[in-house]
This record gives structure tokens, C-alpha cells and sequence, in this order.
């Protein structure tokens, strides 16, 4: 008896409990059906008072579609630690019983009216940022919400929507922050901001498992969970995408429309001036009904692609984003008053309901803004004196494949060249270089591939300014500006089929042209091979024929090998099968023109054994995309110690340490072992900001641009309200220049033009070195080739020294002024960076005046 009243109690309880949530989250829901269990009764704990792990999250999504005949559970990838990425499609169970055929019919709405009648598809998705977990607790109301609720008005939405939700794009992300702070929670809790639940230890949850940040992936598609949900996109193609996100804690509640100036050009405005303007009546409702303060059009822009609220935009589609101010916890102060989980989920729940109480009321507006979104673009390819893009590399199968994939992942049609032609300079031949047509259905996707600039109505900048893809890949490309003939379309992707490998008598040559010739010298460095590179260039006979190799060129000699030759050839067979380059048997070290295989110009690499300083103070995206670069693109292990240990580390036991931007405080101990470390042959790397704390700590010698000393003649006076303007403007948010790059020097190895773009968004400024032989690479006269840059900026970058290699004893600093790793997609530049780790111990920096000449 006992037993069953206490069970009576908990029952109660739970009741009351729901209810308590029920009114507090959706007051007026009217009748629900008892058979589909609340978010609390599933999890066993109130919504807003713990925060959910992942796998519980896909647990309950896995449970509504279960036990409900309108929802499908769809797993659409993994996330790099392995996490599914995972979808709740809900719909009336009449349109589930011919789901496939909806989405078919909907993807011809682009220029048909022929199906208005069908479903409409909205897709709400959240948590891109690990650390922004109110929108995933909120997905999990959404979704019971829609399941179990009997109102007209749901019933209504299910008969005319698809609804998608994404709870988390995030999940590596949202567990390492979710598991902080459930760590750090009292039953007490401490809204004390200082507390420790409320102050994440570097690197935070924000970044996925390389510390990218995901929500700049959408268009560059560097990472698994990017990659597979933009399949997802475009297998669906949305009509509304909401994307829930959080910010700063003193914040209250942002919802589009955003800050007009910032809005896409290409873009066609009936988005911009009649869907957002729309709908924000919906969101302004909402957060009304509840009391919740909110803004719109001050920040927040819709230039770049590669945010989940404006890509969709790109394809025809109404991107829609929501800040909520975060509680970082669960609960936090704040100058107007606690803040809580709760609180924060609740504006992020109403306002996906908000979203779909617009789309059910403006489907018309919405169909006409994707049908006139098609026109549109057809008239600007039609009308546009550009007919195409060319590109391809053919010294660099990796690189150009790459690219190429990129667009077919964008549904971007691409096709071979069929005729050899020149163009501005390159030549394009079938099997090495493509063909974009402008005359497409993606032509604005195709425009931001390719164009380096578009016009600004705005010198502020949420993000980058440009992003002119085309550039990070550094490939020979041209528009084509007259008719030409496409050869087949590229349906699959790319991938280089390398003729195998014969067995030699006297050595291997490989081309360092190709982006993954790096991979395999690390690969055969690893494997126990002896490793030479050419400092010289020079030609051989191969098969009749004579062959040219530049800079850098790979040579495994058979003899002097501490492996057999069988166990040569059995290796680079496993390297090749993996790096997929060329690899060129040889029967002699005579060359037909330039250095010998003996010659002293032939140098043997050491194994780089890597260190980065990570931790609080340095940037975890510059220090993810190094991590992300060596043990993705090369397979090479790097160390990360934590700039609190550094005391600790044997510096004797790396070869190569990095130091990207970040605020470094080391003791003088550190600092002064650093030097001797650099001086016994070490090589540092530096970006950005360690450039200038490695010279002015007397790491190198070299020195940094003076700050302009300019006096204005006389005072002068400003608006206050003008200072986010006139100071904003100085910065340098992200553009894109151009660098001339010594080719002979082994940083420039493999680079078979001197011209290289790079993308800058820091205020590193080199002063030219008084070694001649120092620098690098160096800014043209006229640097900008996309983005914004005041005029003072640009003038100081003009002829300024870019990478700059300074001999300090028997090692050298390597000082990078920009990141040439931005965001894991610069393939042309972080070719540079790879160098500097390849061949930086190799690198004796000449004295002025001195003899040069080994002997």
C-alpha cells in the first residue's frame, strides 16, 4: 500500500510538474494526446533545469517517431567524434504515407505553378554553437509540440508542411560545453557571472572537434557535419530555414530583418524589402505576447553564404536568424535581473512556433519569392558579358579536384574542357581544367565562387568581406566572355587515378606541384625512408622523353636507404594509394640539364616532430586550423601543449613549434629557453600577433612597421553615435591580396607562379628586412584583389613585406603577417605554411656578403 501511494505521489507530482511547464512554455496549447510523453517525462527532469546530452536528445527524437505516425527519425551523417547528425521530419500522416513524392513535386516549384497545392517545406535547426544550447532544449518542445498537440492550428501546419528539425548541428560541440556546466551546477545554483559554470575553459563549446567554427562552413564545406547537411539542404531545398543561436548574456532578443546595409546584392531584395519585413511581424508578436525584449536591423548581416541564415538565401530560398541572450548556465545575472535556461528557451520555443504561424500565413508570398528568385537569375545570366569560368591546375591534380568537388557539392554545374585554348595567360587543356557556365540555376553561388568582389553599401563587416573561393584555391583560372563548347559534365566527384608505380634500380622522384605530394613525404618520413628534396631545379629522360622538375622535387634514392628495396617500393606503393600523385621511376642521377641527384643542392628532410602552444590567450581558430591541416590533409601528429605547461615541455624533443595569434605571457625562463631552442637549429613558425610578441621579445631580429606617428593639424570632432563607424572601418575584417612569392626559396616551393593570394583580416605589419634574402613574400604594388580595406590600410600594405624567414644562429623564425590556414579552405596559401613545416629545418638563411658556396 505503501508502495502504490508513494507511486501515486511521484505520478501527481510528474503531473503537476508538466503542467507547471506546460504554462509556463505554451499556455494556451488546448488538449494534447497523453500517449506522446513531454521532453520531461522522457528525460526525467524538468525542461530549462539541466542541460540535455546529445545522445538523450536523439534518444526522445528517436521515441516520438516511434510511437507517432507523423514524425520519421533520419540519421543524415556523423559528426568527427563520431555523433550522428540527425533530423525529425514531421508532417500529417497522410503526407508521411508519400513523402518522397512531396519532395519531388516541391523541387519543381522553382518555375511551375503546377504544384502550389503540395506541402511546404521549413526546416528549423539550432545549436550550431555548442555553448547556444537553448535552441536545442527548445527543438525538443517544438517536436512534442507538433506530435501532440490536437489544435486546429497544428493540424492545420502538419496538413500543408514539412517540417524538419535539426536539434543540433553541433553535437561535439554542445556535449563538451553541456558537460561543463552540468559539472559545475548547484543544486543551489550561482548566478554570479565569475562563477565557474558560467566561465568555459579554453577552447570552449562554441567550435566543433578541430575548433571551427561551423557556422562558417555552410558555403566552404571543409567538415563532415557541413558537407552532409548540405546534401541534406539541397535534397530538400526549404523554403524558411531558422537557424537558433545565442549571444552575449547582457543581450536580449534578436530576430531578422538584419542591418539593411549588410543585406547580399546578389541576392534578388523581394527577400530583403517583403519576406523579412513580413515575418518579423510573427516574431514581434510572439516575443510581445510574452513580454520578452527583442531588436532588429542593427547588426547581424546577410553578406557571407556560409551562415546557416543565409545560405538558403543563395538558393531561393527566406534564411531566418534568432539570438537569444544566454544564461552560459543556468541561470546568470545581468544589469536588468536574472536571466535563466528557461527563460532563454522559451523565446527560442515561441519563435520557431512563430515562424511556422508565418510560413502557413505568407505561403504564397513564399512560393512567388522562389519562383521569382529563378527568374530573376535567369535574366542577370542571360544579360551578364560573362559566359563562364575557366580553371584548372595541371600541375596539381589534388588542388584542382578539390575545387571541383566544392562546386558539385553546391549543386554547382561544372564541365571538362573539351578543346586545349589560352586564356589570359594560362593554358587550359582537357583533363586538367573545367568549365563553369554562368547560364545556370546556381548562377549566384556561381558569382560568389568566383567573383572577387561585389559592391558594399557598408564599410562594417560582421565577418569577412569577401570570399572569392576561387582565390583561396590559388588555381589559374579566366572568365570567358565569348561563346565556347562544353565537353562532359561532371556528375561524380573528382578523384586522380596516377599511372602505378614501376620498380626502379637507382631512385623515385615525385613533383612537388601536387597539394598532396606533402602527405606523402610525411608518410614515407614516417614509413622509415630517406627523404632528399631538390633546392635546384633540374630535367631528366623518362620514357623517351624530357622531363622538367622544379623546387622541391622528392627523391628516394634505393641505396641509401636504411629499408630494403622491396620495402622502398612496397611503401611508396601504400603512399600512393593514399596521397593518389605520381611517382616516377629513374635509372640514373645524371640529369639532362640543371643539378645532379648528388649535388649539394639535394637535401635530406628530417621527420618534423611538431609542437603548438595552445590555451587561454590564443586563438583556437587559428590553432584549429593547423591541427585540422597537419592531421587531416597530411596525416601528420602535432603536439598541443597548453601555454600553462610550457614550463614543463623538453623543447629538445620538436624540431618545429608553432605560436599562431594569440596574447602570450611567458616567464622569462620560457622565453629565454626559447631562444636557445631557435639558436640550436630550431624553427618557429609565427602568425599574426606571435609575430609581434616573437620580435619585440627579442626572438628574431627582425622588426616590425612603425604606427603612424601622423598629427592631424588640428583637432578634429566627431558625432559620437559616428565612432562604430569611423573606428570600425579601420579594421580589417577580411579581405583578399595579393603576394609575390619567391618560388626558389623553399617556402615557395612548388609554386610554379610568383603571384599567390592570401587572405588578411589582422593589423600585422612587417618592416622590410634588411636581409634581401629575407623576405619571402612580399604584397604587390597594388595588393587588393577582393574585400573591403580602408585607404590608409591598404597604403601600408603595398610592397610590404607578407612572410618574412629570419635566421637566428643555426635556426630560423618564420613569420607569417596573416593566417594563410583561414578557415581550413585556403589550399593556395596554407601550401605555404606546409612548406615552412616540410623543409623549414632545411632552410640556411644567406648572410649579405658572405660566401654562399658549399663545399
Amino acid at each position: 500500500m505503501k508502495q502504490f501511494i508513494l507511486a501515486l505521489l511521484c505520478l501527481q507530482a510528474l503531473i503537476i510538474s508538466a503542467r507547471a511547464q506546460a504554462t509556463y512554455f505554451y499556455p494556451n496549447s488546448g488538449p494534447v494526446n497523453p500517449a506522446v510523453p513531454t521532453p520531461e517525462q522522457f528525460l526525467g527532469y524538468p525542461i530549462g533545469s539541466h542541460h540535455t546530452r546529445y545522445d538523450r536528445i536523439v534518444a526522445y527524437f528517436q521515441e516520438l517517431a516511434r510511437i507517432s505516425d507523423k514524425a520519421t527519425f533520419e540519421v543524415f551523417g556523423k559528426s568527427y567524434e563520431q555523433r550522428p547528425l540527425v533530423v525529425l521530419i514531421i508532417t500529417s500522416p497522410a503526407n508521411h504515407s508519400r513523402l518522397e513524392d512531396i519532395r519531388q513535386k516541391h523541387l519543381q516549384r522553382n518555375t511551375s505553378t503546377a504544384y502550389d497545392n503540395e506541402p511546404l517545406v521549413v526546416q528549423i535547426a539550432a545549436n550550431v554553437h555548442g555553448n547556444e544550447a537553448s535552441g536545442g532544449e527548445s527543438a525538443l518542445l517544438t517536436a512534442y509540440y507538433l506530435l501532440a498537440s490536437e489544435s486546429e492550428e497544428v493540424k492545420n501546419w502538419l496538413d500543408n508542411m514539412v517540417i524538419i528539425i535539426e536539434p543540433v548541428q553541433n553535437p561535439d560541440g554542445r556535449d563538451r560545453f553541456n558537460t561543463w556546466v552540468n559539472m559545475h551546477k548547484a543544486n543551489s545554483l550561482v548566478a554570479d557571472p565569475i562563477d565557474r559554470e558560467h566561465t568555459e575553459v579554453w577552447p570552449g563549446g562554441r567550435m566543433n572537434h578541430y575548433w571551427f567554427d561551423p557556422n562558417r562552413d555552410w558555403f566552404l564545406l571543409v567538415h563532415p557535419e557541413a558537407q552532409a547537411r548540405a546534401q541534406f539542404i539541397h535534397k530538400w531545398r526549404p523554403y524558411v530555414f531558422v537557424d537558433h543561436h545565442e549571444m552575449g548574456t547582457n543581450s536580449t532578443f534578436y530576430f531578422d530583418p538584419g542591418k539593411p546595409s549588410s543585406n547580399n546584392p546578389l541576392v534578388p531584395d523581394r527577400l530583403y524589402k517583403q519576406v523579412y519585413p513580413k515575418f518579423s511581424k510573427y516574431f514581434e508578436q510572439a516575443m510581445n505576447s510574452i513580454g520578452s525584449q527583442y531588436f532588429t536591423r542593427e547588426v547581424f548581416d546577410k553578406l557571407y553564404p556560409g551562415y546557416g541564415s543565409s545560405y538558403i538565401n543563395f538558393y531561393g530560398g527566406a534564411g531566418f536568424l534568432f539570438e537569444q541572450a544566454s544564461s552560459r548556465g543556468h541561470v546568470q545575472e545581468t544589469p536588468t535581473g536574472q536571466i535563466t535556461f528557461a527563460f532563454a528557451i522559451r523565446n527560442q520555443f515561441l519563435s520557431a512556433l512563430a515562424t511556422l504561424r508565418g510560413a502557413q500565413a505568407e505561403r504564397d508570398e513564399l512560393l512567388n519569392m522562389r519562383r521569382e528568385f529563378f527568374r530573376i537569375i535567369r535574366e542577370q545570366a542571360a544579360r551578364s558579358p560573362i559566359k563562364g569560368y575557366v580553371f584548372g591546375d595541371a600541375n596539381d591534380a589534388t588542388r584542382t579536384n578539390a575545387f571541383v568537388n566544392l562546386c558539385l557539392q553546391h549543386e554547382v554545374e561544372v564541365y571538362e574542357v573539351e578543346t586545349p585554348f589560352n586564356l589570359n595567360g594560362n593554358r587550359f587543356e582537357k583533363g586538367s581544367a573545367y568549365i563553369v557556365p554562368t547560364e545556370q540555376p546556381n548562377y549566384i553561388i556561381v558569382r560568389s565562387l568566383f567573383e572577387k568582389s561585389i559592391p558594399y553599401a557598408d564599410s562594417l563587416f560582421y565577418d569577412a568581406s569577401t570570399w572569392s573561393i576561387i582565390h583561396a584555391f590559388n588555381l589559374p583560372h579566366a572568365e570567358i566572355r565569348t561563346p565556347f563548347t562544353k565537353g562532359a559534365r561532371i556528375t561524380a566527384p573528382k578523384v586522380a587515378t596516377p599511372a602505378a608505380i614501376e620498380k626502379a634500380t637507382y631512385g623515385y622522384l615525385i613533383r612537388w606541384t601536387d597539394y598532396n605530394a606533402a602527405q606523402a613525404v610525411y608518410q614515407l618520413l614516417n614509413g622509415g625512408a630517406v627523404v632528399q628534396s631538390a633546392f635546384r631545379p633540374f630535367s631528366m629522360m623518362l620514357n623517351g622523353k624530357t622531363e622538367n622538375f622544379g623546387y622541391g622535387t622528392i627523391l628516394l634514392p634505393i641505396q641509401q636507404q636504411k629499408i630494403s628495396p622491396d620495402s622502398l617500393f612496397n611503401l611508396l606503393k601504400k603512399v600512393q594509394r593514399q596521397a593518389r600523385i605520381a611517382v616516377h621511376g629513374i635509372s640514373t642521377g645524371r640529369s639532362m640539364d640543371g643539378i645532379d641527384l648528388g649535388s649539394n643542392y639535394m637535401r635530406t628532410l628530417k621527420k618534423p616532430e611538431v609542437l603548438m602552444i595552445v590555451g587561454q590567450g590564443v586563438s583556437p581558430y587559428e590553432a584549429g586550423e593547423v591541427w585540422h591541416l597537419l592531421d587531416q590533409r597530411i596525416g601528420m601528429p602535432i603536439s598541443k601543449a597548453d601555454i600553462s605547461n610550457v614550463n614543463r615541455v623538453n623543447l629538445n624533443r620538436y624540431n618545429v613549434i608553432v605560436m599562431v595569434n594569440g596574447s602570450y605571457n611567458f616567464d622569462k625562463n620560457f622565453i629565454d629557453r626559447l631562444k636557445m631552442w631557435v639558436q640550436d637549429g630550431g624553427t618557429l613558425i609565427a602568425q599574426k600577433s606571435a609575430v609581434e610578441w616573437a620580435i619585440r621579445n627579442g626572438i628574431t631580429r627582425e622588426k616590425l612597421m612603425p604606427a603612424d606617428t601622423a598629427k592631424n593639424p588640428k583637432p578634429v570632432r566627431y558625432d559620437y553615435d559616428n565612432a562604430v563607424y569611423i573606428e570600425g572601418a579601420k579594421s580589417i575584417g577580411g579581405i583578399i591580396l595579393e603576394m609575390d612569392v619567391d618560388t626558389t626559396h623553399p617556402i615557395g616551393f612548388g609554386f610554379h607562379s610568383r603571384k599567390v593570394s592570401i587572405f588578411r583580416n589582422g593589423t600585422t605589419f612587417l618592416k622590410p628586412s634588411e636581409n634581401p634574402y629575407n623576405t619571402v613574400g612580399q604584397y604587390t604594388a597594388n595588393p587588393l584583389i577582393g574585400g573591403y580595406v580602408s585607404s590608409a590600410n591598404l597604403k601600408k600594405m603595398q610592397n610590404a613585406p607578407a612572410i618574412v624567414v629570419s635566421g637566428e644562429g643555426a635556426g630560423r623564425v618564420i613569420l607569417f603577417a596573416d593566417n594563410p590556414n583561414f578557415r581550413g579552405i585556403w589550399y593556395g596559401s596554407n601550401r605555404l605554411f606546409i612548406n615552412a613545416i616540410i623543409f623549414g629545418n632545411n632552410i640556411n638563411v644567406p648572410t649579405v656578403g658572405s660566401n654562399q658556396q658549399e663545399e
